[in-house]
């Protein structure tokens, strides 16, 4: 059986959702939809979509390391905006980040959690290493 690593949700919703912010079982790492706040729940970024992209994609990121994965094995994402005018910023800013890998990517329009949050993403990685 593959050893299954759960990254802990660092936020306060995670007292009341089951829910981890990253899971790493068998090689691959499943990131959670995660959202433009900071460990207290604060939204970081303002209105401005571009600087709450920044911010879940920091998390993210985070998350990934901890489950011993990188960007570069990202395989895919998932974007989900509130308003498809905010795609140009957020993509600038994933594009920061993933421009030498490029996973699949799916944009959607939904309706998130709190009508401050202009963006939402999750992940799938693939390690080819084994986990430890």
């Amino acid at each position: 059986m593959a050893q299954r690593i759960n990254i802990p949700a660092n936020t306060p919703w995670a007292s009341l959702l089951a829910y981890s912010r990253a899971v790493a079982v068998g090689g691959q790492v499943f990131v959670a939809g995660t959202v433009p706040v900071d460990a207290h729940g604060q939204l970081v970024g303002d209105d401005d979509a571009y600087l709450q992209a920044r911010q879940v994609l920091k998390v993210m990121v985070a998350a990934l390391g901890e489950a011993g994965a990188g960007v570069s094995d990202v395989v895919r994402m998932r974007i989900y905006l509130r308003d498809y005018e905010d795609l140009d910023a957020v993509a600038r800013a994933q594009f920061e980040v993933f421009e030498h890998c490029r996973p699949a990517c799916t944009v959607l329009r939904a309706d998130l959690a709190r009508r401050e949050f202009r963006v939402q993403m999750d992940a799938e990685a693939h390690i080819t290493a084994s986990l430890k």
